[in-house]
């Protein structure tokens, strides 16, 4: 029997992919003068931002500095929530689901959204971050990290996320995987993939109710 949902954070409820990259993009630029390239800031999807820095080869010093003038520069863009993103969340937990989140984002970087998140906070009953296990997603840890929070199996679970990570995540877990195509669609064609947020629930019950392959591929 399914008792929790777990959302990923960037793209699949919050739209913060072009703010992050573009803000980011411009403070690595004022700090270093080095110009990162579209193909190279995908990258920032997939990983912790400290892994992305040094998948960039940037040093401590130059780390220090990105992150203080990423904070001016993101602070000009809006980042908001999809569209019935949050009222999915009020329903799942009105109905008795506890809803959980696994980001690659920090407890920090997280808060960051607090404003745009701040109708659905009470809902989650627990945030697992990067930087509260060794190893983040794709990883197993952080979702054996949250069992234990919870006291639940990974058989009572479904993900939701958006990338080919969150799907070997969800993999490596041994749980069911709702993919969230809404904005990235490179998991378009996979079962249970979702184009719509409106599609997010009848997934999610189809799930509840027969439940499939663990791993959402054909």
């Amino acid at each position: 029997m399914k008792k929790c949902i777990v959302f990923d954070v960037d793209r699949t409820m919050v739209d913060s992919y072009l703010p992050e990259l573009i803000s980011l993009q411009e403070a690595i630029e004022n700090v270093t003068g080095k110009k990162i390239d579209e193909e190279q800031m995908k990258k920032l999807t997939s990983l912790p931002t400290n892994d992305f820095f040094k998948y960039l080869n940037l040093s401590e010093e130059e780390i220090a500095l990105v992150n203080k003038e990423w904070e001016n520069t993101f602070a000009k863009y809006k980042t908001k929530c999809f569209p019935y993103i949050k009222e999915a969340i009020k329903e799942l937990f009105n109905s008795g689901f506890y809803i959980a989140i696994i980001t690659s984002r920090t407890m920090q970087e997280f808060h960051e959204l607090d404003e745009e998140l701040m109708d659905v906070l009470k809902c989650f009953r627990a945030v697992i971050t990067s930087d509260l296990v060794p190893v983040p997603k794709p990883s197993s840890e952080s979702m054996d990290y949250l069992c234990n929070e919870l006291q639940i199996s990974p058989e009572e679970l479904i993900y939701v996320g958006d990338s080919e990570v969150d799907k070997l995540f969800s993999q490596n877990c041994n749980v069911d995987f709702v993919p969230a195509c809404w904005e990235n669609k490179e998991l378009a064609s996979v079962e249970n993939a979702c184009l719509t947020p409106e599609m997010l629930m009848p997934r999610i019950s189809d799930l509840i109710t027969t439940p499939t392959n663990h791993f959402g591929s054909k």
